[in-house]
């Protein structure tokens, strides 16, 4: 018999990762703040649950993917969170981008209660959440891993093991530093090639044909030249990951003055009214700043 599964958070990635656990033949409970997004779910053959209290009282593992630290704790902790709610030795696996503090924590008071926190952030978009080709970072106790991998194992394509939930966190959080750094090079690169009377196109085959080749900037660039911000990852969110990577950085002493100049820049589009659009919207920022616009030639 298959294990019951738990899914809180049905986002445009939450959504996709359990609508894959419900096709590969799991029973789902699911609970997100607005049940309206749960619908194609419910209608798939999801249980719909009134809290994330009763989604973990109906299942062995819980999965969660949430939009930042303060939502993980409040589904987790809160009145009606997952830890009331969840049986003594079941898991709750959390996949969102939080503070290393918070996911230490929570590893901390899951173990007091005899249950496990595991914590998976990933790395990908809706494509490779919709494929099962997600790159995974799991942090936690070995013994509820083996237990939870055939899952995982739907959902990505390959996983990095972590003996503490707070590793698997920084790990998310650099390569998140990453994508914030490609993403405003890429912004800055297209503004200036517009400015110089330089083709974008040209430069991104150029790019394309060298050792700087990287897909990233191969499909925001095209989506940037093509005027579409149509949100795989928002705006608002990366600048939150962004003030989570400084805040850390702080913490353990490690200086990080690239990411700040990537946070004054997302904060500024943020201020624009991007916050909801994909994060390669933060051309626009430079692009108003240079009195121009990137776009096909």
């Amino acid at each position: 018999m298959k294990t019951s599964i738990g899914f809180v958070g049905l986002g445009l990635m939450g959504d996709c990762m359990a609508a894959r656990l419900l096709n590969a033949g799991y029973k789902i409970s699911v609970f997100n703040r607005t049940k309206e997004k749960a619908q194609s779910l419910i209608a798939s053959g999801a249980k719909w649950c009134e809290s994330p209290k009763t989604v973990a009282s109906q299942s062995e593992i819980v999965l969660s993917m949430v939009s930042n630290s303060e939502a993980l704790l409040e589904i987790a902790t809160g009145k009606e969170g997952v830890l009331h709610g969840l049986r003594e030795g079941n898991i709750h696996i959390d996949m969102s981008t939080v503070s290393p503090v918070v996911s230490r924590q929570l590893g901390e008071e899951y173990a007091k209660k005899k249950c496990s926190f595991l914590h998976s952030p990933v790395l990908g978009s809706v494509p490779q959440a919709t494929d099962g080709s997600l790159l995974l970072f799991v942090g936690g106790r070995d013994e509820p891993f083996r237990r939870a991998e055939d899952v995982l194992r739907i959902l990505g394509s390959k996983i990095w093991r972590f003996d503490l939930p707070e590793q698997a966190s920084h790990t998310k959080l650099l390569c998140n530093l990453f994508i914030a750094g490609m993403g405003t090079t890429l912004a800055q690169a297209l503004v200036y090639a517009t400015k110089a009377s330089v083709n974008p196109e040209t430069l991104l085959d150029i790019i394309s044909h060298s050792s700087l080749s990287a897909p990233m900037y191969q499909t925001k660039g095209k989506s940037i030249l093509e005027r579409n911000f149509t949100p795989r990852f928002f705006v608002e969110h990366m600048l939150k990951d962004v003030n989570l990577i400084l805040e850390s950085g702080r913490t353990i002493n490690a200086p990080l003055p690239t990411a700040r100049v990537a946070e004054e820049l997302f904060s500024a589009a943020v201020r624009a009214g991007y916050g909801k659009e994909d994060y390669s919207a933060v051309v626009k920022v430079v692009e108003q700043q240079a009195g121009a616009e990137v776009k096909k030639q």
